[in-house]
């Protein structure tokens, strides 16, 4: 769980623009793609995300078609990812840093608890470096009960998922 609403939490505000393409994705970040696709959200209706805690995959959906895959963590068994029905509220940053787990993440969005329950970047220490063991945990169950992803792939999300879009995880 990562909490965003400590008085240790830091948020910064930069923007860039993102790659997009107007085909459908499948990112599998554990193959080292170099040059992953992004879809163009706003071609779509009807969007979804679905989070498989098995198969630590995320999802996006126009309707029942499959627009985007990726490998992602969801939470350790000692700090499960919430399973059920949620959406995508207002709250987002671009980074993040809580002294109580010692971890930190770019490009987050919450689903649950309004800044508690996040889709982010894999872990980085107080200085925004991504810390190398828990980048190699990514495909297994490892986060505090957020879902993790590649910093590219948590920006993308970050600056196009919109708001109030529903959230499966199960």
């Amino acid at each position: 769980m990562s909490s965003t609403t400590t008085s240790s939490t830091s948020v910064e505000t930069t923007q860039e623009a993102s790659p997009q393409t107007n085909q459908v994705a499948d990112v599998d970040e554990t193959s080292k793609q170099e040059d992953p696709f992004y879809p163009d959200l706003a071609q779509y209706n009807d969007l979804s995300i679905e989070v498989s805690i098995a198969e630590q995959k995320m999802s996006i959906l126009s309707g029942s078609q499959v627009i985007f895959s990726t490998t992602v963590s969801t939470g350790a068994p000692d700090s499960p990812t919430p399973t059920g029905q949620f959406i995508i509220e207002p709250e987002r940053g671009d980074f993040f840093f809580n002294e109580a787990s010692g971890e930190g993440a770019y490009y987050w969005v919450s689903f649950k608890d309004h800044g508690i329950y996040l889709f982010h970047s894999l872990p980085t220490d107080r200085y925004g470096n991504e810390i190398p063991e828990e980048a190699a945990r990514l495909g297994r169950p490892s986060s505090h009960g957020c879902i993790r992803m590649p910093r590219e792939t948590a920006k993308w999300f970050y600056e196009n998922i919109p708001g109030a879009i529903p959230v499966q995880i199960n």
